[in-house]
């Protein structure tokens, strides 16, 4: 389970290049004083994250912490213990007290990661707690006051969910005082580069050496690359680029974006006529659809054609994904069944 407990810091300033994102930070800074709470809305990997922290760390919460727990990862026998804590003895192997995490993130604020993922069951114990402003520790009968800024975050789509009986509509309009949607990195390609200096300077001063600089080759593979897992996989992208790189500047091969192995190069393509513009750009989204295609064949193959499986280690969501094997006119491999996924018609 992935939980973070941190005290509010001042971090870096946001990258903030891309007109939509001025606007989402914008709404951050107004409803920051408040305690609304707040949805954040977007594909895995792409800052919602990040969002929630700089409204955590722009509120009137800063002398609080900052919790945030992986909503997808609590299982349904540990949730109450997680969330609300437990008192010694409460069950098998409780040998002491613990708090919750709503009690660790009292008088600041917590961001439920991926709450698309919690059960009704889950979901009625959080609506309780909204309504009521108190929880109980397992094996206890005493309420406990919290003061608790909450944010959501989740890839699925709530409101559909809702239609489907999936999620609650009473805690769906509880959570959702400001809806705030993080667009994926690939619409944001102004935001790229800015982004992955940011990434190279934190990594310089981890490593406490100068900061590398991008070779022109490097930007170029960069803007052009689909980033399937958004910020996140260009933040790991820079800093395995970064731990390759033995000269001042990173090229394109430090990133291995285009597919091949690490320490294998392929061979040259042999020379061609000067290609126009428009023919330049149609190479380049083609090189980017195969290598799409490879990955998720790849992602699927891996998991045996599981695809929820396979979506998370793209970093997409599974409707993301569905619609990905739909473009590129993949067949989908029944789960368990062993066989390569393999293109329709092949």
């Amino acid at each position: 389970m992935h939980v973070s407990i941190t005290r509010a810091e001042q971090s870096e300033p946001p990258i903030i290049v891309d007109e939509e994102m001025q606007r989402v930070f914008q709404l951050l800074k107004q409803v920051a004083p408040t305690d609304l709470p707040v949805l954040i809305l977007g594909e895995t990997g792409s800052g919602k994250e990040g969002a929630a922290e700089w409204l955590h760390a722009h509120s009137g919460r800063t002398g609080g912490r900052f919790v945030t727990v992986n909503c997808a990862s609590l299982s349904e026998s540990v949730l109450e213990s997680e969330l609300f804590g437990h008192e010694r003895g409460a069950f098998t192997g409780a040998l002491a007290a613990r708090e919750g995490l709503f009690e660790a993130a009292d008088g600041g604020t917590l961001l439920l990661d991926e709450i698309g993922e919690f059960s009704l069951r889950a979901q009625a114990k959080l609506l309780r707690v909204l309504e009521t402003g108190e929880i109980v520790r397992v094996g206890s009968t005493q309420p406990r006051r919290v003061d608790v800024r909450l944010v959501a975050a989740t890839h699925r789509d709530l409101p559909e969910l809702v239609r489907q009986g999936a999620f609650r509509e009473d805690l769906y309009f509880r959570l959702s005082g400001i809806t705030l949607t993080i667009a994926p990195l690939r619409e944001r390609r102004s935001e790229i580069l800015p982004l992955a200096l940011l990434f190279l300077r934190r990594v310089a001063r981890a490593m406490k050496r100068p900061v590398w600089t991008l070779a022109e080759c490097a930007e170029s593979a960069l803007v052009a690359h689909a980033w399937p897992g958004n910020v996140r996989e260009l933040r790991n992208a820079v800093t395995r680029a970064a731990a390759l790189c033995t000269g001042p500047a990173l090229r394109a091969e430090h990133f291995a974006l285009g597919g091949a192995s690490l320490g294998r190069s392929r061979p040259p393509a042999p020379p061609g006529p000067p290609a126009t513009a428009d023919a330049a750009s149609t190479t380049v989204r083609r090189e980017l659809q195969i290598f799409e295609r490879e990955r998720i064949m790849a992602a699927l193959e891996k998991t045996d054609g599981n695809q929820t499986r396979a979506a998370e280690l793209l970093g997409l969501s599974r409707r993301t994904l569905t619609n990905k094997l739909n473009a590129h006119a993949i067949e989908r491999p029944r789960k368990g069944s062993g066989t390569r996924a393999r293109v329709q018609g092949e």
